[in-house]
């Protein structure tokens, strides 16, 4: 999606800068957070993708700004009413297993995220979304050694599936906000 910016330039930056993870599971981090709370704070974000100080003072303008595209277009995707919201995986002409493997770490980034932001297993998910949880879960232990070319529509299908369950748990996450925004103004 050239609206988060570029994958290869997003993931070659991620590396030369010793960032805990890739484009991917960053893209994935960043959806879950914004999923949970659409006000979510980009310095929490940047400070889970990056270790140390060092590594985030060493971040150039010119990264900052990827990172900030990439975190505030995540948010855009997901406020918008055509959910044009996508996953930030390698282009269509990356082998399969290059791209099963970034499905799979995007996912963990998801995950991470929303817990990162406070959403537990204490949480009451509708039965659904606990399916759908538990999904994005196998996805991301997912084994992309396995992978031919031949499995190209099966991982089509995957990635709309990963689309519409972060939907679906967008849904859930941002009513249980709301709800938790008016018994704080009631109380």
């Amino acid at each position: 999606m050239k609206r988060l910016g570029d994958y290869d330039d997003l993931q070659s930056m991620l590396e030369m800068r010793d960032a805990l993870m890739g484009a991917s599971e960053t893209h994935g981090l960043a959806a879950g957070m914004l999923c949970v709370k659409f006000d979510a704070d980009f310095n929490r974000w940047i400070t889970a993708v990056f270790d140390t100080d060092e590594q985030l003072e060493a971040l150039t303008d010119s990264d900052k700004q990827s990172l900030i595209g990439l975190f505030d277009g995540t948010l855009e995707l997901l406020k918008s009413e055509e959910f044009l919201f996508d996953l930030l995986l390698p282009d269509d002409d990356e082998r399969i297993s290059v791209r099963a493997l970034a499905m799979s770490e995007w996912c963990q980034g998801f995950l991470y995220g929303v817990a990162y932001m406070g959403v537990g297993d204490d949480k009451e998910w509708s039965d659904d979304n606990r399916g759908v949880l538990r999904d994005l879960m196998e996805i991301s232990r997912l084994d992309s050694d396995g992978s031919d070319d031949s499995d190209e529509q099966a991982f089509i299908e995957l990635q709309e599936y990963v689309r519409s369950a972060v939907h679906m748990l967008l849904d859930e996450l941002q009513l249980s906000a709301e709800a938790k925004n008016t018994e704080a103004t009631v109380h």
